[in-house]
Parts: C-alpha cells; structure tokens; sequence
C-alpha cells in the first residue's frame, strides 16, 4: 500500500456540505474558542487557560484555575489555526497564534517540563500519576499543534 503526503495548502475541499464547516470553524469556532480561553465569553464559565500560562510564566501572579488538562485547550486552538492557516492564510491569526506559542514557550521550565497545573499549583507531583493527572495527554495535544504549526507554517518554534 502506497501512502501519498498531501500538501495542505494546495488541498482544497469543494464539497459544499464540508466547505461550510470548515468555513464556520475558521469566521466562528476560532475566534469564539480565542474569547473562551481568555475568559472573554459572559455567559461561559472562566476558563482561565491563557491567564494559567501567564502564571505559570511568571508574567501575572495568581492561582492556577481549572482542571489538570487545562492546558490542552490552548494547544487544541493552536492545531485548529494552524489547519485554518493551511485554508485560508491570516496574518492577524498567525500573529495572534505566534505570541500565544512565546507564551507557551514563557512558561516552560528550565528543565524543559511544560504544565501549568504542575508549575503553578504542584510542582512536587509532577510525573506522579501518569494515569490521571494528563501531563502526556496535555504533552500530546501540544506535540500534535507544534506538528501541525509547522506544516502550516513552516516556524518551528513550538517544535523547539
């Protein structure tokens, strides 16, 4: 079995059913999910995922909020403006997604380690329950978004 690499920024889906929804999470989902992460969203209960990677980054003091896998989140938004990217070129949302990446990149740990949770609320249990606390899921979805970044884009940053 041959498997061909598609080039994602020549790919385009004409199909109008799957064309609409590729056009809502671009002009609605996106921009939508950038309110929700900044806590942005009245009705919506704070997800404070942004103001985590300030803490952790020690650019604004404050408490950890939210789950463990808080952080998966912004790497999730990263992955879908990075396949929005491929679509439909945006300037103002690859500069949007390159500071949220400096931030990411502010808040790893010398060490390398990357997880608001463990860096801002527990650090002395880091790697202590891989089955339940998400460090590889959120790890993952991180991975998954600097891959998908860089196709994108071809910066390498969140790669790095």
């Amino acid at each position: 079995m041959n498997v061909l690499e598609v080039d994602l920024h020549k790919l385009t889906v004409s199909d109008p059913f799957l064309g609409q929804y590729q056009q809502l999470v671009r002009d609605v989902v996106i921009p939508y999910q950038w309110d929700a992460l900044n806590d942005r969203i009245p009705e919506a209960e704070p997800s404070h995922a942004i103001e985590n990677f300030r803490i952790a980054a020690g650019q604004q003091t404050g408490d950890f909020y939210g789950m463990v896998f808080q952080d998966s989140d912004v790497a999730k938004w990263l992955e879908a403006v990075a396949w929005s990217l491929c679509q439909k070129p945006d300037p103002a949302l690859e500069k949007t997604a390159d500071e949220v990446i400096e931030l990411v990149a502010a808040a790893q740990c010398d060490d390398g380690y990357l997880n608001t949770y463990f860096t801002a609320k527990a650090p002395q249990e880091r790697w202590s329950n891989l089955a339940e606390c998400h460090e590889l899921y959120c790890a993952g979805h991180l991975i998954e978004a600097g891959v998908a970044f860089f196709q994108a884009t071809g910066k390498r940053r969140l790669l790095d």
